[in-house]
């Protein structure tokens, strides 16, 4: 695609990025934040047809914020998309701006065969992860016949796919009710039945009984936030749910391990699992998610599948 203005401006080194991605499952067309293009590392752009989004990270010129609008109008008619929204999102607030076109009714992010609503009234989360889809595939590829529970489930997508995948239980437990809320729709737009599916709006750190009582579980999904104040801060707190972990455990558990702290490395996520919970075991990172271009790879999403094993001794005894 070239430059249908005619000037050089930085921003134009997006251009090549917005056209129809070539991969299945592929939201993400810019990552600026990955730092591989120079002087736009605060910008991405997704594509959730017909919506485009494209977030900013660092406040711009108005100049700049106008000819960006341009460029990405321009490139709409290709992506399939009649809707462009500009999420601003620095100075400690974020706010979402339709800027061309209006929002669908129900606007929705497609992957393997299932729907996910968005909502681009919640400022910076607008209720799907583009960046978690290894991890769902990750899921949906174990989860059939399996008890699942779903640790920070905001929307709830992970549930989503680990019921059409077949699972016999999932525990989704959040702190926000409405993100619960959300969850449910999403089950109900992709005619997943409630049956073995529970939601608990509850303080995890207040009690574990519930959850234990429903357990063991067969997978664990552990995907909090990184730093929210008066929730989770992942310095201090992850470890506190790794401890809690063998409450929970059948004799052979999968767990992800998920951290999207760009300041903690991945060997943050094997120091707290590895010396915490004895058994296990560490398998695999999970890869990025296509257009999710790192040049720093510890900045990014840190998904890290981990296998427990329960002594030979502790299964006998119990």
């Amino acid at each position: 695609m070239t430059n249908p203005f005619g000037s050089a401006n930085p921003i134009d080194q997006i251009l090549p990025f917005l056209v129809p991605p070539l991969v299945p499952n592929q939201h993400r067309l810019f990552h600026g934040r990955g730092g591989a293009v120079a002087d736009c590392d605060w910008l991405t752009v997704d594509c959730y047809k017909p919506v485009l989004l494209a977030t900013l990270y660092a406040q711009q010129s108005d100049a700049d914020v106008a000819y960006l609008q341009q460029l990405l109008t321009a490139a709409m008619p290709l992506l399939g998309c009649s809707a462009l929204v500009v999420q601003h999102r620095y100075g400690g607030t974020s706010r979402n701006e339709v800027v061309v076109g209006e929002l669908p009714e129900q606007p929705l992010a497609h992957e393997q065969g299932l729907s996910f609503l968005l909502d681009f009234e919640r400022g910076q989360n607008i209720g799907f992860f583009a960046d978690m889809v290894a991890g769902r595939e990750w899921l949906a590829e174990r989860a059939e016949g399996k008890s699942v529970l779903n640790l920070f489930s905001f929307s709830c997508a992970f549930s989503v796919v680990a019921k059409a995948a077949g699972a016999r239980q999932v525990v989704n437990i959040d702190l926000s009710k409405p993100a619960l809320a959300l969850g449910q729709r999403n089950h109900a737009i992709n005619q997943i039945g409630s049956d073995g599916v529970r939601f608990f709006a509850h303080d995890i750190f207040n009690s574990w009984k519930k959850l234990e009582r429903l357990g063991p579980y067969d997978i664990i999904i552990i995907d909090p936030p990184s730093e929210q104040k008066g929730s989770f801060m992942a310095r201090k707190d992850y470890v506190r749910v790794i401890r809690q972990l063998p409450r929970f455990l059948a004799p052979q558990t999968e767990i992800l391990a998920c951290l999207n702290a760009p300041w903690l490395e991945e060997s943050f996520l094997d120091d707290v699992v590895l010396n915490n919970l004895a058994g296990s075991e560490r398998v695999a990172r999970l890869p990025f998610a296509p257009g999710y271009v790192e040049q720093q790879p510890q900045a990014g999403l840190k998904a890290v599948h981990y296998r427990y094993v329960k002594a030979a001794d502790e299964v006998t005894t119990n």
